[in-house]
């Protein structure tokens, strides 16, 4: 009896295993409106007085993470300006930035994709304007024509790289294409001055669509230069849903 007890409790560890291995390799589900949804978050922990390897972040995330050269560098440039004009009024030159990879941004959810646990590294940069004054903005739509926005806000404009080869995949020699979601401020990112961080809002448009990426970002200062990224974007396609609409008396 025992022996028969311990081989039924056997195969029942045995079908456990598998339906586990079958629910982690098994396609995720998205919620029912969205075609997909991903989740970016950063925790990453450094000491700001230390100079990134990468040396000069720009032009490491344009020319090596993008591979775009001095022609489609200034392209680029180009096309955020005009997408800055147009949105919110005539801005001073952009200027090109990319996220230090020491805040370990990463994908850590997607829809319809099996990330590994650790996630997967996004490669974030492109072109921002910062105001330095209070700054009013003319802009012909996106609804901030006549609006007023603070010393310190800014808009940017730029690309999420998603690198989604897996270390196993590179020792074997095989590699697969980063996934690029494109982003541009939807609304002007306005600084929260007294908690040191802040909230973002920008349209984005990934190789299945368009959406809305909604996020934090508060840098926890832990002294003598060291910090800890603190970001979580929440992207959406498409924008809103669509919502449930309900009646309307």
């Amino acid at each position: 009896m025992l022996k028969r007890k311990y081989l039924m409790s056997f195969a029942f560890i045995i079908i456990v295993l598998i339906g586990s291995a079958g629910v982690i390799n098994a396609n995720f589900k998205t919620a029912d409106n969205f075609e997909n949804i991903v989740i970016f978050m950063a925790a990453g922990e450094y000491n700001t007085s230390v100079p990134p390897v990468e040396g000069d972040l720009a032009m490491w995330y344009h020319r090596q993470i993008m591979g775009r050269s001095d022609a489609e560098i200034a392209a680029e440039k180009a096309m955020a300006w005009d997408y800055f004009n147009a949105t919110f009024g005539p801005v001073q030159e952009p200027v090109a930035f990319a996220l230090d990879p020491r805040n370990e941004y990463r994908a850590y959810y997607m829809s319809k994709e099996n990330i590994p646990p650790e996630g997967w590294v996004v490669r974030d940069g492109g072109f921002q304007v910062s105001f330095a004054v209070p700054t009013t903005l003319h802009g012909t739509w996106g609804g901030t024509a006549g609006k007023t926005v603070p010393a310190g806000s800014m808009i940017v404009f730029g690309d999420y790289n998603i690198d989604t080869t897996k270390p196993k995949m590179e020792e074997k020699g095989k590699s697969k294409e980063p996934i690029i979601i494109h982003y541009q401020s939807a609304e002007p990112i306005v600084p929260d001055t007294v908690n040191n961080g802040i909230a973002f809002r920008c349209e984005v448009i990934a190789p299945w669509g368009g959406g809305l990426a909604q996020g934090l970002s508060y840098v926890q200062d832990l002294g003598n230069g060291r910090v800890q990224a603190n970001i979580r974007n929440v992207q959406t396609y498409p924008l809103y849903g669509p919502s449930v609409v309900h009646d309307i008396p």
